[in-house]
């Protein structure tokens, strides 16, 4: 070892660091995260589930309706699914449509709207039978003390009617066919021979009503001028002329003993207007001798009872009314129709009486109950004239729906409808023996049907214009019209 190693002085030991100060080193990190921009934070994002794109969202909203589609309880009624198309503005079949495809179109379409417009369309069935029912619903007021005993007399007189009917109907039942077939044959016979016979002008207007005596020798008139007469049948010469009325006279009626039992100077015709009014007159005198209630509205039609004794009145305020005519006290103030009565028919036997409304529907009433036993559904259109058939189970009614319907008490229904005319059916008359009928329209003609098969037997015409009433006479040889033309008209069996 040599002597420079032995005195060497050791290296002084490295140094590591910066020779910049506490400021300098701060100033640096200062301009190093300036440039670097702001820090980032490592936290999780979390990410939606719900689509966040339109298609996607589309694509929903198609799957939820196809669902509410599957869910919809559609009838299976075709009829049914039309109407419900039809409730929503949508034409009821497409070309090349067949019942299934419009079921399905049903449900499309109501799958596109709320739950409550769907219950609303599914359900409208259910409203109208609510309304249906409110149409339909009976009303019945308590009556005065003499209803009571109107009831008890008109029962006594229709079971002492009812029983000389029912002795004719077996002692018609007995007879041979070949004599009933031959008084068909005569009956039929006289309807191919009718033609007219005498034509009357009778009022400066429109004679709205016409009708026999119980004697068939005179006929009772009532005009829209309002004058009533009452006309010799033989040379149509007017043999009195009632003044009363200040309005339009609808109708006008003779007394079941007019001509027959009653004095000149009692009450032998009543008539109605359409301002309500309801006169009583006798053959006396050309001013009234009485006068009921004022009805509130138009007094359409006015029909005896056949005691003679009691007066309905049909009225445009839905109701239908019975006075008794001695005291001229209203006993009955009957509702059931939704809309105007338009006629009012007594049963021969008197037990029950019918009436028709604008409403289109018809009632049977039992005048000893009081209650209504029928309902004649049917007709699409008003009814205008109700009858009783001699046999006193059998109904007619006219409507202005063109048509004539036939109705069975007994089995409380339809038997029978006819096409009866082109135009409104006003009047329907049956003859007294029940072996045909005639009906009147505003197709300006007379028809006149069998009642055996409910078959056409002739058509005449002689008015001119709508004709508003028609009537047999009680021996069954003479028929009368009454039209626009202000004239009523004779018809009588001729040779030529």
């Amino acid at each position: 070892m040599g002597e420079d190693d032995k005195f060497a002085v050791p290296a002084p030991p490295k140094q590591f660091g910066s020779l910049a100060n506490a400021e300098s080193v701060n100033s640096i990190l200062n301009a190093a995260q300036k440039s670097q921009g702001p820090t980032v934070s490592l936290e999780r994002m979390e990410v939606s589930n719900q689509a966040d794109s339109r298609h996607d969202a589309e694509m929903l909203a198609e799957f939820d309706r196809r669902r509410r589609a599957r869910t919809l309880t559609l009838p299976t009624d075709d009829v049914q699914v039309k109407l419900k198309l039809r409730a929503l503005n949508q034409p009821i079949c497409l070309f090349g449509e067949d019942a299934l495809d419009r079921r399905e179109r049903l449900r499309a379409l109501l799958s596109t709207m709320s739950e409550d417009e769907i219950a609303a369309v599914l359900h409208t069935d259910e409203h109208n039978a609510d309304k249906n029912d409110e149409e339909t619903v009976t009303w019945y007021h308590r009556g005065p003390v003499e209803l009571r005993k109107a009831r008890v007399a008109i029962a006594d007189f229709s079971l002492r009617k009812a029983k000389l009917r029912l002795e004719k109907a077996r002692e018609d039942a007995a007879q041979p066919s070949h004599e009933k077939a031959l008084a068909r044959q005569e009956a039929h016979k006289w309807v191919q021979q009718i033609n007219l016979h005498a034509s009357q002008v009778a009022d400066t207007r429109p004679v709205a009503y016409c009708e026999f005596s119980a004697d068939s020798q005179h006929i009772v008139t009532a005009g829209w001028s309002g004058s009533v007469a009452v006309w010799k049948r033989d040379q149509c010469a007017k043999e009195i002329k009632f003044t009363g009325h200040s309005a339009q006279a609808g109708c006008a009626r003779f007394h079941p003993g007019a001509f027959v039992q009653n004095d000149n100077a009692s009450l032998n015709v009543v008539s109605c207007s359409y301002d309500g009014t309801v006169l009583l007159w006798s053959l006396a005198q050309e001013t009234p001798i009485g006068e009921l209630e004022k009805h509130p509205q138009r007094v359409s039609k006015v029909a005896f009872h056949p005691n003679g004794l009691h007066l309905a009145t049909a009225c445009f305020d839905s109701t239908w009314r019975m006075y008794d005519l001695t005291t001229r006290k209203e006993l009955l103030f009957q509702e059931g129709h939704s809309k105007s009565v338009a006629d009012v028919a007594f049963h021969p036997d008197g037990s029950v009486a019918l009436t028709g409304g604008h409403d289109c529907y018809g009632r049977v009433w039992d005048m000893r109950t009081g209650r209504c036993i029928m309902f004649l559904d049917g007709h699409t259109k008003e009814i205008h004239s109700v009858e009783w058939m001699p046999n006193g189970y059998e109904m007619i009614t006219g409507s202005s729906d063109n048509s004539m319907k036939v109705w069975d008490l007994r089995m409380r229904r339809n038997t029978y409808t006819m096409p009866a005319h082109t135009s409104v059916v006003t009047r329907v008359r049956a003859s007294s023996a029940g072996q045909y009928l005639v009906s009147a329209s505003f197709d300006c003609t007379l028809k006149m049907w069998s009642t055996t098969g409910w078959q056409p037997l002739r058509q005449l015409q002689g008015h001119d214009t709508r004709i508003l009433c028609v009537d047999i006479s009680p021996d069954g040889q003479w028929m009368c019209s009454s039209a626009f033309d202000r004239t009523f008209k004779l018809w009588a069996q001729s040779d030529y």
